[in-house]
This record gives C-alpha cells, structure tokens and sequence, in this order.
C-alpha cells in the first residue's frame, strides 16, 4: 500500500499544477501577445476541469477500482503536461491545460477513497490532516518554483517539471498501489450512479460536511482574492512582501492541519470538528470586529486571519473525511461529488468577494465572518443522525 505521504503528494499536485503557473502569467501574455484577460483562461481552464472531472473519477473510481483510475489519470496528467509544453497557440494551451486538471484530478477523489478502503472512520480523518498538510505546502512552494523556472528557462519549463513529477507519481502507484476496493463491492452502472448521487445528496452528513468545506475554503478565498490590492493600497506592502505573507499564512494551515491529526487520535474527531468549527467562528468574528469601521492595523487584521488559516487547517480534513465516511460503499462518488461541490462554493467566494471590494476591507470581512457562520450551521447538520440507506 502507498504510504499517506505518498498519497499526500498526489493529492497536492492538484493546487501545485494551478499556483505554479501563476507566477509566469506576464511570460504567456508576451509570449502569445494576448490580452491578460484572455491569458487567464489557462487558470479558469484548470479550476474548470477540476471541477468537472472529479465527480466523474469518483464513478471511476467505484466502478473501475482505485488503482487503474490512479495510474489512468496521472498518465493523463503526465502526457498533458508536455503537450502544454509543445502548445504553439494560446487556445491548445488552453486545452491541455483543461486535460492536465482531468487527469490530476483524480489525485484527492482517489487517496480518500483508498483511505476510507482501508482505514476506520477515526483514522481516515488523522490520516486526512496530514494529506491537507502536505496540499496546504503545495500552493506555498509551486508559485516560488514556477517564478524560478520561469525567469531562469522560460515558462515552458514550468510543465516540464509538472510531467515529471507526475510521471514520478505514476511510478510510486504502479509500485506500491495495490487494489483496494472490495471484490465483492458492487460496481455501479450510470444509472446506479445517478441513484447514489441522490442517495448522497439527501444525506445530512454529507451534505453538511461538504458545505463546511466549501465556506471554510471560501472564507480565505474570500481574502485571498483581495488581499494583495488591500495590502498595497492600505499598507504599501508590494506583492513580494504580501507573498511572504501569505507564505506565512500557507505555514500556519499546515501547523493547523498537523495538529488537528494529533487531536483527532486524541480526543476524536467529531470533539476535533466541534472545537475547531466553535473557535473558527470566534476568530471569524474577531475578524470582522476589527475590519468594519476605520482603517486597522495590520496585526488586527492579520492575527484573526493566521488563527483562521490554523483553524482551517484542524477542519477541512474532519470534514473531507466526514463526506466519504458514512457511505464507505460509494467513497469514490462521495469524495468527487464533495470535493467538485465545494471547490464551486470555495469559488464563488473568490466571485463575491472581488466584486464587492472596492478599497475597503469592510465587507470582505463580513463575507468572512458569514462563511464561518455557515460552516457552524453546516456541522450542526453534518452531525444529524439517519439511518443509512443502502447505495448501489
């Protein structure tokens, strides 16, 4: 069996393939002499294809098995990442990228399905936090590389280096990935598939897990998406001092993430979620006391956001175990349909919070502070208990 860390770097090349681009934007602008809003495409492509294809690995992965789903989409990411390589023209650049998200995809919707496989329900949520500690040092680290590559080679060598780690991903799988899906496990049709998206869909726990989710990722969405103008124009911090900031922020989740995985084989983690759901809505609120009214300093501001970024780091694990656990039968429907649901509700943070800022901070951090709220109501009715309904 691959170990969790192993697990972990294939589920964090998913952030790794989109930030490690980010810094070599002005480089695919010149180069193709686009406009910049038609150059972002190759990220927007990226998010899209995400969202889309992990619903479908997670059919994949209950119907096919875990393991030629794994080495399927890593080969996909691995031969998409050349060809992003070798694109001559914005447009095929565009493609490849969708296909490179397809394909790496399946990364996260499948190391959760083989830790539902093969763990209990306590131990899939402690190993879950050191699976987003090892995805919350990817978006840190890739756009330091992606801005080395790109002033040192070119942007080309940023997908370079996306196939090679990819087809070192491949290697480790084909080595050390054996099938985990029992034999005696129904293979879901697409019509079963559809049932069992409902069967989902009408689950509390589910549902709610999945909502936690995606407001705990759309409260530092929400900052992340203005952080950076805000930074400049309120405290004449430029992008690279901002960078270390939300570098240090990157940090603090990773410690968060570490630490909820010590809580949870300590206390559990349904008193693991509770205690980190109750202070994220503390820290929330401290948030938007000191953004709302005049101008704060910049510690006010930045000190409720690093407990939020811990916070988020305790949660998100509890909470992308908590969407598979109660139907171990379909994990891999679970994990796509979550992941896919909350990657768009993360998102549309991002969408809300840029169109609502306009200089002041204030109705960012009441954006925030209403998706810590939402989060708690969300865990309130992730722990209402039904009884089990049987899925194809």
């Amino acid at each position: 069996m691959p170990s969790v860390w192993l697990l972990g770097v294939a589920s964090s090349l998913s952030p790794f393939g989109m930030a490690i681009l980010v810094p070599a934007m002005a480089s695919i602008v010149v180069h193709f002499s686009a406009e910049y809003t038609q150059a972002q495409f190759v990220i927007s492509a990226y998010l899209f294809g995400l969202a889309v294809a992990q619903p479908v690995s997670g059919y994949l992965c209950d119907r096919f098995g875990r393991r030629p789903v794994m080495l399927t989409g890593f080969a996909v990411f691995t031969l998409a990442s050349l060809a992003c390589a070798l694109a001559e023209s914005l447009p095929a650049l565009v493609l490849w990228r969708f296909l490179q998200a397809a394909g790496v995809s399946v990364g996260t919707v499948a190391s959760r399905a083989i830790l539902r496989d093969t763990r209990s329900s306590e131990k899939t949520a402690e190993a879950m936090s050191y699976i987003a500690a090892a995805m919350g040092v990817a978006p840190v680290l890739a756009p330091m590389l992606g801005g080395l590559l790109d002033a040192g080679i070119g942007y080309r060598s940023i997908f370079i280096v996306s196939a090679v780690m990819g087809a070192m991903v491949f290697v480790g799988m084909f080595l050390r990935l054996s099938e985990t899906l029992d034999g005696a496990t129904a293979r879901p049709d697409v019509i079963a598939w559809c049932k069992n998206y409902r069967v989902l869909l009408k689950s509390p726990q589910f549902v709610g897990n999945t909502l936690i989710f995606g407001f705990v990722q759309g409260a530092f969405f929400s900052f992340l998406a203005v952080g950076a103008p805000y930074f400049e124009s309120a405290y004449g911090m430029d992008s690279r001092a901002f960078g270390f900031v939300w570098g240090v922020l990157a940090v603090v989740y990773v410690l968060g993430a570490t630490l909820g995985a010590q809580l949870t084989a300590t206390i559990g983690a349904g008193k693991t979620m509770t205690f980190g759901i109750w202070i994220n809505v503390a820290a929330g609120l401290l948030l938007l006391l000191a953004g709302t009214g005049a101008q704060p300093a910049a510690w006010a501001l930045l000190a409720p956001l690093a407990l939020l970024m811990a916070l988020a780091g305790i949660t998100t694990p509890g909470a992308l175990a908590g969407a598979v656990n109660h139907h171990p039968q379909i994990a891999g429907t679970a994990s796509g349909l979550s992941s896919a649901l909350g990657l768009v509700l993360g998102g549309t943070f991002t969408l809300v919070s840029g169109s609502l800022y306009a200089g002041s901070i204030t109705p960012v951090v009441q954006l925030i502070g209403f998706a810590c709220i939402a989060a708690a109501a969300s865990w309130r009715l992730a722990r209402v208990r039904l009884p089990v309904r049987s899925a194809s």
